[in-house]
């Protein structure tokens, strides 16, 4: 007999009703994120169908059923039963669809008032009358608000349609004054949530105020956003795909074949079935870090993802490149109409496809990981703490899974470099030497930073060995930036976009030298 704390689902066991609700709100955000981003995917395929449908309908619609996406979608297709599955478990699930709603509407702005003298006769309190400011707000939208004036004054808040103050900030000239959600003693926290307030100044001098009060409002619950986040990375991946296979249909039959002789191989299904068995067990490893588990969990899974994708790619590289030219496969297809330069971009392009689809699938379980590891750290006395308040909220334990995204990605960028290296030396050398030269690079390309700095006084030689190591080598320290994202920091745009902007250029160049590698490799 099944337990009443245990779930259907495996990564609910013990776990009691309110943390499980919890859980399957932060998970059941990811999920609908899925299926909003394959709605998206099956609009763009029904344009497609529509555009030309005997070209680039039917070359989608073979993509769909092929090595690639194929697997892709049946982990997405578990996704959308997850969010079926979880709504009924989800007490706000449709407070936070609204959430959606209040997106476009919230944001930063500034209003420049002046305070005149107050006029009339004090109220019943002894306090003299007030000065609307025509500022309205949700409290539960407001996240931060900045305040500066000329000289003292009250900021007064209402709640709409009373006259009845609720809470008086008193603002010092020339001061500036903060408040942010979840500061002990708040707004928020001395009126009832889901109320709107009207905001009103009381001038207690004898000359009028200038003031600039700056409010930041967000979604009642910001952690919708991920739900477009997670629709557009979905309907990214299926874009890119159709856009290879309808734009470069000779590069995608080599991509596809070569996902399909890597894909059922023993060391695939290996690699895959350790990772997201690692992903499951760190969660209850014990790390002894007086309450900083989660850290050492996000860090030591992301090394885990980055090694496995390794091993896939070089072995993928190596078989599926050197020893076709080997076993004079190479030679065969190469009589066929399919160019040098086809067939070892073509080899590239399923390597990093074969690693998508590796990522998709231990990622998946990597964020469910993430997301039931503090619930975990609270019953062995951790104290768990967001915003302010104390405790588990399904708020957390969103947060701590999102903010594990930007190291998958940089992950996944870091293995793309480390393919491109690998198909680059399959056009020469065998497995052993590939293994041996890619995992050579990768250790030097993290020390690349130490060898510059330690060159920096030394003999000329060694400095220009040290700058040719630099210069050569890829600087993979940039893509493990695990402390921040351990810790759960914002990891900026504009790092990510300078990290895939890296990524394209090293793998460009990774590609002009295979293919001046293999230009002249005599395959008979």
């Amino acid at each position: 007999m099944i337990p009443n704390n245990l779930s259907l689902l495996g990564f609910f066991f013990y776990i009691d009703e309110l943390n499980r609700q919890h859980l399957a709100t932060a998970v059941w955000l990811f999920a609908v994120g899925v299926v909003i981003g394959l709605m998206a995917v099956a609009l763009l395929w029904a344009i497609l169908l529509a555009i030309s449908p005997k070209k680039l309908g039917v070359r989608c619609t073979e993509a769909l059923r092929g090595p690639v996406l194929m697997p892709i979608s049946v982990v997405m297709g578990i996704w959308v039963i997850i969010a079926f599955a979880l709504w009924p478990m989800v007490p706000d699930s449709m407070a936070i669809l609204n959430s959606l709603k209040q997106i476009p509407t919230t944001g930063e702005t500034t209003y420049e008032k002046v305070v005149p003298i107050a006029s009339g006769e004090v109220d019943k309190n002894g306090q003299v009358p007030i000065s609307p400011l025509d500022i309205v707000v949700p409290t539960d939208q407001m996240r931060k608000m900045t305040v500066t004036s000329s000289g003292p004054i009250e900021l007064v808040t209402r709640i709409e349609g009373t006259d009845e103050d609720v809470v008086t900030f008193e603002i010092n000239g020339g001061e500036e004054f903060l408040w942010t959600r979840g500061e002990t003693g708040t707004l928020l926290r001395k009126i009832p949530t889901g109320e709107i307030v009207e905001f009103s100044a009381r001038n207690v001098t004898n000359s009028e105020i200038e003031m600039s009060i700056v409010l930041l409002t967000e979604p009642e619950h910001i952690e919708a956003e991920s739900i477009f986040f997670v629709a557009g990375m979905v309907s990214m991946l299926y874009a890119i795909y159709f856009a290879m296979v309808c734009g470069f249909p000779k590069l995608s039959a080599i991509a596809e074949a070569t996902v399909r002789s890597e894909l059922f191989q023993l060391l695939f299904l290996l690699c895959a079935t350790i990772g997201c068995l690692f992903m499951i067990a760190s969660i209850y490893i014990p790390y002894q870090t007086f309450g900083e588990d989660i850290k050492v969990l996000k860090h030591t899974c992301l090394q885990a993802m980055m090694v496995l994708g390794m091993i896939v790619a070089i072995w993928a590289a190596s078989r599926s490149i050197s020893e076709e030219i080997d076993g004079r496969t190479a030679l065969t297809l190469l009589s066929k109409p399919v160019s040098r330069r086809q067939f070892v971009l073509g080899k590239f392009a399923g390597i990093a496809w074969l690693v998508s689809v590796l990522f998709v699938i231990i990622s998946s379980v990597f964020v469910v990981s993430v997301a039931q590891k503090p619930i975990f750290d609270k019953r062995e006395g951790t104290v768990i703490e967001y915003e302010g308040q104390q405790g588990i909220t399904w708020q957390v334990l969103h947060h701590e899974a999102v903010s594990v995204a930007p190291g998958i990605l940089l992950v996944y960028m870091e293995t793309l470099v480390l393919a491109g290296v690998s198909v680059a030396i399959s056009t020469r050398l065998p497995m052993v030497a590939n293994f041996m030269l890619t995992f050579g690079i990768w250790a030097m390309g993290h020390l690349t930073p130490s060898i510059m700095q330690a060159s920096v006084e030394g003999f000329e030689p060694v400095q220009f060995v040290a700058s040719f190591i630099a210069t050569i080598l890829p600087v993979l320290s940039n893509f493990e930036i695990y402390g921040p994202i351990s810790a759960g920091r914002e990891i900026p745009l504009i790092y990510l976009g300078g990290a895939a902007l890296y990524t394209v250029l090293y793998g460009a160049l990774t590609m002009f030298l295979a293919l001046i590698l293999f230009e002249d490799r005599d395959l008979a």
